[in-house]
């Protein structure tokens, strides 16, 4: 069976004519593009069933049940067997988040042996050692609130322009103090450290669906950040036409609410 390798972006069409990139934050620089799915549904059947000596070309509704038995009580080695990368454009504190989740390992010992499993993802960076940051920063439309019982999270949103005043003017300076620091001389790598964490900066992302899967969970809970939220769900409704099985049974079992709460982005990118 010939292995199903599909190239999505199009980099010459306008962000909002691009069904295959997305922009999360609003703000008409953030973006999240599909730039490769290798693989499919019937990937995953097949790796399940390999055990038994079965092939299959088309995903039935018995691998549909199986599908379902795999995510529901967490088999997820049939799930790594394809690949999907996305071209990333968020604010560096975005991004350093995300990049939290590179590798786990886990050791179990048969017998004498033991094996290592590992669930990854692969990163590559734009660096502003070798190029100049661009003018690019978030500003968010409205602040929220500390929240008082989860201590990592926020809620509710609030307006206030004197506060977005002061945001901006520290981005200003530390953009200005950077290009002075570069016009006198100093290398690249030194006067980033001036550059504020809302700056954007691009990276490749590569995973498989159950690396994906784990990320998308813990991501999409209630109390991860908006922003990388945002992300999440932009992920997960440009891969899920790739994956319809796969990612729509596993969206159903553990984040059934998304497809309410992102509901324009779903019925545009998913269909």
């Amino acid at each position: 069976m010939e292995h199903q390798t599909t190239q999505l972006q199009d980099a010459t069409l306008p962000l909002e004519q691009d069904p295959h990139r997305v922009d999360p934050l609003g703000d008409g620089i953030s973006s999240v593009a599909l730039v490769r799915a290798s693989g499919s549904d019937v990937d995953v059947a097949n790796a399940a069933r390999v055990s038994y000596g079965k092939v299959t070309d088309v995903v039935t509704e018995r691998d549909k049940k199986l599908i379902h038995f795999l995510l529901a009580h967490n088999h997820t080695s049939p799930f790594e067997h394809n690949q999907i990368s996305f071209r990333i454009k968020a604010p560096i504190f975005v991004a350093r988040q995300w990049m939290r989740w590179r590798i786990h390992c886990r050791a179990t010992k048969i017998g004498a042996r033991q094996w290592m499993r590992h669930r990854m993802h692969s990163y590559n960076e734009i660096s502003y050692r070798y190029v100049k940051a661009p003018v690019e920063f978030y500003i968010p439309t409205a602040w929220r609130f500390q929240d008082t019982q989860n201590k990592q999270a926020s809620v509710g949103a609030f307006e206030n322009k004197e506060l977005l005043a002061i945001y901006k003017a520290s981005i200003e300076q530390s953009y200005k103090a950077y290009e002075q620091l570069l016009e006198q001389g100093v290398c690249r790598e030194m006067a980033r450290a001036t550059l504020p964490v809302c700056t954007y900066t691009e990276f490749i992302f590569t995973s498989n669906l159950h690396a994906l899967m784990h990320f998308l969970k813990l991501r999409l809970g209630a109390g991860a950040q908006k922003e990388i939220r945002n992300y999440a769900a932009a992920l997960l409704a440009l891969a899920l036409p790739h994956f319809p099985v796969s990612l729509g049974i596993w969206q159903e079992l553990y984040v059934p609410e998304i497809k309410d709460e992102f509901t324009e982005l779903f019925t545009k990118y998913a269909g």
